[in-house]
């Protein structure tokens, strides 16, 4: 059961990160292109992807609160 709540909830995170990803790019692309020059700006828009993705994938699994649905060890 905890593997599949794992790559449940891993799955719908990837999914709106995906979707943050689609719908941000374009006004994320059009920022850096006005602050930063244009041969410059095609590898931050890449990186801003990546920091969107690990982060919305990193807050979306929660081990700690899947933790619960483990049987607990019990020490001898």
């Amino acid at each position: 059961m905890f593997i599949s709540l794992l790559v449940v909830t891993f799955v719908i995170s990837l999914i709106v990160a995906l979707i943050c990803v689609k719908f941000f790019t374009r006004p994320i692309e059009g920022i850096l292109k006005r602050i930063i020059p244009e041969d410059i700006s095609a590898g931050w828009v890449k990186y801003m992807k990546f920091a969107i993705y690990v982060s919305g994938i990193s807050s979306g699994v929660k081990i700690w609160k899947l933790e619960r649905y483990l049987d607990p060890i019990e020490q001898v």
